[in-house]
């Protein structure tokens, strides 16, 4: 069995409520290719960025491209500041998905059950909308 390390692409929402306006949300994508997070415009793009991700990875693992290996993993949380809240989640790109969730408060990662769970999650915990789609 050939083994990978992983290579995860994760969804990040951060609320910035220490500069007086309680929605003011920014929401990133982490992309493995580049090793940074990506400004999106909204839970929406993010999602679809992240399935983007995961699905060129995963062909990457499958057909056991070279650069896989060159891919960067999702790196440990800086401290938020005062009045940030963040939450984020991440998806393993293997053939049956997994993902974890983590936050401000618990930077450990923590499994979820599904990419429903795991967006409720991060938007449940920066009190950020949830798309009608998962949100029904």
């Amino acid at each position: 069995m050939h083994r990978h390390k992983m290579n995860r692409p994760a969804f990040r929402i951060t609320r910035h409520a220490s500069e007086g306006h309680p929605d003011n949300f920014v929401f990133e994508v982490w992309n493995p290719f580049i090793g940074l997070y990506q400004s999106v415009e909204s839970v929406d793009v993010g999602l679809q960025r992240v399935a983007e991700l995961t699905r060129l990875i995963s062909q990457m693992r499958v057909q056991r491209h070279p650069r896989h290996e060159a891919l960067i993993d999702v790196p440990d949380p800086v401290p938020a500041g005062d009045g940030d809240w963040w939450a984020e989640f991440r998806v393993s790109a293997t053939t049956f998905r997994s993902y974890d969730t983590r936050g401000y408060d618990r930077l450990g990662w923590m499994p979820a059950a599904g990419l429903v769970e795991a967006t409720k999650a991060t938007c449940g915990k920066v009190g950020c909308a949830m798309p009608i789609h998962i949100a029904a």
